[in-house]
């Protein structure tokens, strides 16, 4: 199988990234394929959520890489016969970002109705055509009740940014279980939550084209 990998950026703290990436590999584990997360922010959240999780939870791996080091890591992930690679970026203005861009397969840009969310898309909307990557903007911590995701997507289409027609809800079972080193899916998999992260794998497979025989049965 050939490994797949995910950038999820944004230059902006606090608009899902690190969340993403978990529920993303976390989900991927799941459905029996192996997944690593690379955390290349320095405040390593990613690394310090994998430290919270219980020890049976094997996967995803975590590591942390430097720009000069990911293209190597990712190497190491191939020769493993890793299914999934999620790049974590950090919230900053950084060359990281820009190397985990031209790295991936896919982009993902998380997004919240914060107004410094959204007007953070105009660069990474620079950064994906630069490199040009598919991406996505995701509306992020919408609220349930509210049409926010729908502000998000007409936003995003200003800039030329295509989104995903999936919204992830602002439900405190995330906060919970990330104080676990868990997800959703895992704490409370019955919920909405984790209907809405399956949803959320369920297109971004599509959207990577895996089309192998494992992928197709277990996202099935």
């Amino acid at each position: 199988m050939i490994t797949k990998t995910i950038a999820v950026t944004i230059n902006k703290g606090g608009a899902g990234k690190t969340f993403f990436c978990r529920n993303l590999a976390t989900t991927a584990a799941e459905i029996g394929l192996t997944s690593l997360i690379i955390d290349m922010d320095t405040q390593e959240n990613s690394l310090s959520w994998r430290k919270r999780r219980p020890n049976e939870r094997v996967l995803p791996l975590v590591q942390f890489s430097t720009e000069n080091g990911v293209e190597e890591t990712l190497q190491r992930a191939r020769a493993a016969d890793c299914d999934l690679v999620v790049i974590d970026t950090p919230p900053s203005r950084s060359t990281e970002a820009v190397a985990a861009v031209e790295a991936a397969d896919l982009v993902l840009i998380p997004c919240s109705i914060e107004v410094e969310c959204l007007e953070a898309l105009p660069r990474v909307a620079r950064l994906v055509r630069s490199a040009g990557k598919p991406a996505f903007v995701v509306p992020n911590w919408v609220n349930p009740t509210s049409r926010q995701d729908e502000t998000i997507r007409e936003i995003a289409k200003v800039h030329h940014l295509e989104s995903a027609p999936i919204a992830l809800h602002d439900f405190t079972i995330h906060s919970k279980a990330s104080l676990r080193g868990l997800t959703a899916r895992e704490l409370e998999p019955g919920g909405k939550a984790a209907a809405e992260v399956m949803d959320l794998w369920t297109w971004v497979c599509a959207q990577l084209q895996k089309t192998t025989t494992a992928i197709d049965h277990k996202v099935a």
